[in-house]
């Protein structure tokens, strides 16, 4: 992710390696509340290796820096089923607050979940930080009402606050429409703050494919009959399947669903090969209608400026793509199709 200014900090993913200056920021701002201790391990494991367990429940996490120090964090969970993202680890250190970085990194959660397609961001926010209540209730998020106990060494007890995003004023682009083995495929994509999402449906199965800024897969959730399956990865080589470990994964550079050819336009931008070059990538390929998830290796070979040719598990194809690397048409398998009722330009 490039390292994006903020009143003189810079704001980048998170890495494992932040642990211990995580731990020492939060913790300075417990310290703010009488009782409110850290719990490790317990409640606050996720900062023992952030970057890993963020990954493993396919959310997003951030950090400010200033002159090499972490003054500032938050995060994101994933799309969930109702439709709403949680924002999580907002913190700032104290001579950075008051200057609207809070704000900032709140409306970087609130756009990130809306191109993913939530209608809500949620957050739970410990009784006792008032003074971040008002922050919220500022930026349009309301009490909900709801109240948990989380039963830890300081006896926290957390209200649930919520926001509707109001996404009228920013309507989706165009779908592509293709057509293929499994009929229609329609797809939308739409910029995150640091990558992309593709969101289609074909076949009665609704897929979100996230990348971040290089192009390497974040996060596939995949609804399918009333099930749904999330796939994610570290972007390092990583993978866990609905949170568990996927090692049968391990040294995947790319995600593939059977079902649309999407999956191609993020091999095709991470690799980045000019003409007449090859790239090798490994495969994670999703089946349809068992969602089994399998490892393949794979060749791309720059074939021409929107031609590609893959070579997958013995057979060959020519890929022709457009501008933005999206495909046109996959050999004889998928086309790109007007929708009907569109007019001709």
């Amino acid at each position: 992710m490039p390292h994006i200014s903020l009143d003189g900090t810079q704001l980048r993913a998170v890495r494992d390696e932040d642990a211990d200056a995580l731990a020492a920021l939060i913790g300075a701002a417990y310290d703010e509340y009488p009782g409110c201790v850290l719990d490790l391990p317990g409640i606050d494991l996720d900062l023992t290796a952030p970057a890993t367990t963020t990954a493993a429940a396919g959310g997003r996490w951030w950090v400010l820096e200033r002159d090499g120090v972490l003054v500032g964090s938050i995060g994101t969970g994933p799309l969930d089923a109702d439709g709403a993202v949680e924002l999580k680890r907002c913190y700032l250190a104290a001579d950075f607050r008051g200057r609207g970085l809070a704000t900032r990194l709140i409306s970087r959660v609130e756009t990130h979940a809306a191109a993913l397609g939530a209608t809500w961001v949620t957050m739970w926010s410990d009784t006792r930080f008032t003074p971040a209540h008002h922050r919220y209730t500022s930026l349009g998020y309301r009490d909900s009402g709801e109240r948990r106990q989380l039963f830890d060494p300081s006896d926290t007890t957390e209200i649930r606050f919520v926001k509707h995003l109001d996404t009228s004023a920013d309507p989706d682009p165009e779908p592509v429409h293709w057509e293929g083995p499994f009929g229609t495929d329609v797809v939308v994509a739409r910029p995150l703050p640091d990558g992309s999402v593709l969101r289609g449906s074909v076949a009665g199965l609704r897929y979100d494919l996230e990348v971040d800024h290089a192009w390497r897969p974040r996060c596939t959730t995949l609804q399918h009959d009333g099930q749904r399956m999330r796939i994610s990865s570290d972007g390092e080589g990583r993978w866990w399947r609905d949170g568990q470990p996927a090692e049968e994964l391990a040294g995947c550079t790319d995600i593939g669903l059977e079902v649309t050819p999407a999956g191609l336009q993020v091999a095709v931008r991470r690799l980045g090969l000019g003409s007449g070059e090859s790239g090798e990538a490994r495969l994670a390929l999703v089946s349809h209608p068992d969602a089994q998830v399998r490892a393949f290796d794979v060749r791309y070979d720059r074939a021409g400026v929107h031609s590609y040719r893959q070579h997958l598990t013995g057979a060959v194809y020519d890929i022709e793509v457009d501008g933005f690397g999206l495909p046109v048409t996959v050999g004889d398998t998928w086309r790109r199709v007007e929708p009907e009722g569109a007019l001709a330009g």
